[in-house]
Parts: C-alpha cells; sequence; structure tokens
C-alpha cells in the first residue's frame, strides 16, 4: 500500500496579531504551497491556546524539500511573522493513501459521516459543516451541509466547479442563469460552472447540501470563516470575513462575485 506524510505544526500566534489578520495572510500563500511538487491537502484547525497546520505531501522527499524552500516562497514572511517561534512543534507522520486529495492521487475509499460530525465554520451569517473533503473523495467532490436564516446569498458564479442544492428544510428562491425558482424539502438543483446564481432564504432557518464538483471548495470556505464556537447558526456580525478584501479572496478561488 502507498504511503503519504502528513505533516503537523502547532504553534501559537503572537498576541498583537488578530486571527483575521494571520487567516488573510495564510490565505496569500496558500497558491504557493499548492505548487510544491508533491503537495496533496492543507489543512488549519483552531485548538485550545493555538493552532494545528497540517500538511499532506506525497513522500518524506517531497515533505523536507518544501520545508527547504518555504522561507523563500512569496508572502511567506508577514505569515510567518505572526507565528510566535517558540511555541512551534513538527512532526512528520506516514499514513496509508487511501484517498487521494486534491490532486487524485489514489481511488477513494468508503468512509461515513455522522450528524454532528465534519468541520464545523461560522461562514457568512450560516453554520457550515464540511462532511466530505477533497482528500476523503480523492478530488471527485466536496459537500457542505449549510443551516442559515433568513437572507439573500450574493450573485456569484463559479469557474472551477459545478454546484447542486439539496434542500432539507425551509423555502428559499433560487435564481440560476437569470430563472427563478421556489424550492423547498426535497427539492434538487444544479448550477453549472460558469453560469451566475444565487439564492434568498425565504423561511428558516433554512438547512441545505452543498454539492460542489470537482472538489476543492472546502479551502475557499475555510479562507472566508472562522471554526464555530457550538453547532449553530452564529449571532450577527460573528465570525463574518473582511468584506473590503472578500472578493479578492473568492477570487483566488476561482469565484467571482457578481452582485
Amino acid at each position: 500500500m502507498n504511503t503519504n506524510v502528513v505533516e503537523v505544526t502547532e504553534f501559537a500566534l503572537k498576541p498583537e496579531f488578530t486571527e483575521q489578520m494571520f487567516l488573510q495572510t495564510r490565505d496569500e500563500v496558500n497558491g504557493e504551497v499548492r505548487k510544491l511538487k508533491g503537495f496533496i491537502n492543507r489543512r488549519l484547525l483552531k485548538s485550545e491556546g493555538g493552532w494545528t497546520e497540517m500538511f499532506e505531501w506525497a513522500d518524506m522527499d517531497s515533505a523536507k524539500a518544501a520545508g527547504e524552500v518555504w522561507s523563500t516562497l512569496p508572502g511567506i514572511k508577514n505569515y510567518c511573522s505572526m507565528v510566535n517561534s517558540a511555541s512551534i512543534k513538527v512532526g512528520y507522520h506516514s499514513v496509508a493513501a487511501v484517498a487521494g486529495g486534491e490532486a487524485g492521487r489514489s481511488i477513494p475509499h468508503a468512509f461515513c459521516s455522522h450528524a454532528l460530525e465534519g468541520e464545523a465554520r461560522w461562514w457568512l451569517g450560516s453554520l457550515a459543516v464540511i462532511k466530505a473533503t477533497a482528500t476523503q473523495t480523492a478530488g471527485q467532490f466536496t459537500l457542505v451541509e449549510v443551516l442559515e436564516n433568513e437572507g439573500e446569498a450574493p450573485l456569484h458564479v463559479h469557474h472551477r466547479e459545478d454546484e447542486s442544492f439539496q434542500v432539507m428544510e425551509g423555502e428559499i428562491e433560487f435564481e440560476i442563469g437569470g430563472s427563478k425558482i421556489m424550492a423547498g424539502p426535497g427539492s434538487f438543483l444544479f448550477a453549472p460552472r460558469d453560469v451566475p446564481h444565487r439564492y434568498t432564504v425565504k423561511r428558516g432557518p433554512a438547512r441545505m447540501l452543498f454539492l460542489f464538483t470537482p472538489a476543492g471548495f472546502e479551502e475557499l470556505v475555510r479562507a472566508t470563516s472562522v471554526p464555530a464556537d457550538d453547532w449553530r447558526i452564529p449571532p450577527a456580525g460573528e465570525g463574518m470575513p473582511d468584506m473590503e478584501i472578500f472578493p479578492d479572496v473568492v477570487r483566488r478561488y476561482g469565484c467571482e462575485l457578481l452582485g
């Protein structure tokens, strides 16, 4: 069986830097990290008192090579300046390559994400739970469960993935390619890439499944959200991204805001 290498780095931020400042800077170097040889996936977790950054590499040689060029990556100086260097702990772990990540380097294996399982994020006023990632599906799809109150999502378009919606609770008006559709529990909608779309929750809270094909959209969710304190819709204004830079951030992930 093939093995990949997971690089686990634990650290804390310097007290003068906020979480939002750190996440923005991390996102700025994400594109360069993805270009490194042997890169499979990158994931950031917030823990009590600090952070854990996990990189998955194709092999140990790739992990070590990335470490040697890390300091030369564009934008990495700002990223590293926010980290308390005395707090850094790094470890390497060999793992069975049971899922291929964004590059689809191996075949997907069966898995189950139960209720109240997944990576819970406060995302644009909603509770977003990442139920299936690129790593778990070998790059085939990303699945996100979303719970939100009444309100309107902005008109936008995806250039990298198709998006499908499964409505489980609430009443929602979708606009896809200029056509408006009222949808309730049991409704399924498909929005192909490069077709502008949005939705308005008319009666909430609404619960939906967002399916993105191919995978990778979870990285945009992580870049524009914060870890959820609880499995509930966040209080008004809690966990919102910096809206001045939000359009530029989503553009880096192949998504464009239209209104």
